[in-house]
């Protein structure tokens, strides 16, 4: 409206969003973008560019959405947004993180278990510890309880995707968010989704979760004030009844509550009403799921020198395992506990997401064969895997990989899947080794439109194809705005004064985002 004031990000808001993707990456779904290494190097500009602009009128750019596998053959759409809006997102969400997390029911009462907020100066958002252990130990307590004689369990269906971006909105201004910046929120994710629809929060970026748990205050109040006894993880709740009744009752007031409040229902194949000594037998004292545990545990305390987060293993140092008793122990529990975990009809992503990203900052091959041997089981956590195989490929063998990975990508049932071309091609790119360039640089220009040039700019730039990037020069801007700064980061591979005079060029483009990125490339950012 005419006169009202702009809505803008501080810039110690802005650096912190630059330091939290730098330390952990936008989402454990995609690679990191290279942008933000890039806009690293020109932060003074860029923090001076994003320091002006109004969320209230801020038009979002373009997202690259992909389908995630999920499960044997479920799919999940995740996005990964344009750079800029990543930063103005995460910096946003920052801004009024405190206030959201003081709306949500205290932490010691171990009611909204997910994701407690614990801010630091090295961009770390979340506690890290996820919360499942509070969900756990409060289950348990409260089933132990001798009112307790029947347990609700239920999963909100497709959460993410059905959460109203209106009444997230509400949620931010019954947290005394200022109306400035829940309207801008709301715009902001209305704008992502193109206006088409006023539903969904986007799948990968961190922000989400805690605009997902601001939404879920309300909910957990009214169980409260209904006086059920309740614990919560994400979507994911349990209902503690004095009788079957009560039980009833409870799935009758929760699914008319979240319905009339946020039009959203359950899960029809996860809601269930289980007698106690059925849920303590399965939910909480499954024999299988404590010797996991045990095991994790030991794997745990052999690895008190290695920094872990929710996030990622984030020490850059990792290293190869000696060959003390201590490391052949650790070895033995996760190779172990990685071939129970392949056995299985369907994957426990919780865990082999855990195996993948110790043994990858372990820099340790225990597992190497079985991952290989089981690729297309652990689709649902193929950016760990690819993250592992990348780290303790065998200098010596790399086709033991490659030819694993080139298989995927070309005669597999899954072939075709972007999210798969995605993070294989990555992997070349990452490890130029692992795959002979002309075959790598094949695969790109015959992988999906909307990954194409980004990726194919990629592995030219890793395998120093200068031709294939000299023939870009003139058409670059035909691309998808992905694959426009994915081919001026490719420049470094081209002669000094060919480089200098096309980058100088692009300099005083008009899109900021683009002169800014090849600003950075001029002034040594991304040097091969």
């Amino acid at each position: 409206m005419p006169g009202t004031s702009p809505d803008l990000i501080s810039p110690d808001s802005l650096s912190w969003a630059l330091t939290h993707v730098l330390r952990y990456g936008e989402s454990d779904i995609f690679p990191r973008a290279f942008e933000f290494e890039a806009y690293k190097a020109q932060w003074p500009e860029v923090l001076a560019h994003l320091s002006k602009i109004d969320l209230s009128t801020h038009e979002t750019g373009c997202s690259l959405k992909l389908l995630v596998p999920k499960g044997k053959y479920g799919y999940r759409v995740a996005a990964q947004l344009d750079p800029f809006d990543h930063l103005l997102y995460t910096a946003m969400v920052h801004e009024v993180a405190p206030t959201i997390e003081g709306f949500r029911v205290a932490k010691e009462k171990r009611i909204a278990c997910a994701y407690r907020l614990d801010l630091d100066a090295n961009g770390q958002f979340f506690q890290r510890n996820s919360g499942w252990p509070d969900f756990h130990t409060r289950s348990t307590e409260l089933a132990k309880a001798s009112s307790c004689k029947y347990v609700a369990c239920a999963d909100i269906s497709d959460f993410y995707n059905q959460t109203s971006h209106h009444r997230i909105q509400n949620a931010l201004s019954s947290a005394n968010v200022n109306d400035e910046r829940s309207n801008s929120v709301e715009q902001f994710l209305g704008n992502l989704n193109s206006r088409h629809h006023s539903r969904g929060l986007p799948v990968g970026p961190f922000a989400s979760i805690l605009l997902a748990e601001a939404c879920m205050a309300d909910v957990d109040n009214f169980l409260i004030r209904k006086g059920y006894s309740h614990t919560r993880y994400v979507d994911d709740f349990r209902i503690f009844c004095t009788s079957h009744g009560e039980a009833v009752s409870a799935f009758h007031d929760l699914s008319q509550y979240l319905y009339t409040a946020h039009r959203l229902s359950f899960q029809s194949n996860k809601t269930c009403i289980m007698e106690k000594a059925a849920f303590q037998e399965e939910e909480l004292v499954d024999p299988e799921q404590m010797e996991i545990q045990s095991k994790q545990e030991k794997i745990h305390a052999l690895l008190n020198q290695v920094e872990y987060s929710r996030y990622e293993i984030v020490d850059e140092d990792a290293f190869e395992l000696d060959h003390s008793m201590d490391a052949e122990l650790l070895r033995e529990s996760i190779g172990e506990l990685f071939g129970e975990l392949v056995e299985k009809d369907s994957l426990h992503v919780g865990l082999a997401r855990y195996l993948l990203r110790r043994a990858s900052g372990l820099r340790t091959r225990t597992i190497l064969d079985g991952v290989l041997e089981n690729i297309e089981f652990l689709l649902p956590v193929f950016r760990d895997a690819v993250n592992y195989m990348v780290q303790v490929y065998d200098k010596k063998r790399p086709e033991q990989i490659g030819d694993v990975l080139q298989n995927l990508v070309t005669k597999s049932d899954y072939c075709h899947q972007p999210y798969i071309q995605y993070w294989v091609l990555r992997a070349f790119a990452e490890a130029p080794v692992l795959c002979d360039g002309n075959i790598a640089i094949g695969i790109a220009e015959n992988s999906a439109p909307e990954i194409r040039d980004r990726i194919s700019a990629l592995v030219a730039r890793s395998y120093r194809l200068s031709d294939w990037v000299r023939s870009r020069k003139e058409t670059w801007q035909n691309s998808t705005p992905f694959g426009q700064r994915a081919i001026i980061w490719a420049a470094p591979i081209l002669p000094k004064d060919e480089r200098s005079h096309w980058l100088k060029s692009i300099s005083n483009y008009p899109v900021f985002s683009i002169a800014s990125l090849a600003k950075a490339v001029m002034a040594g950012a991304g040097k091969v």
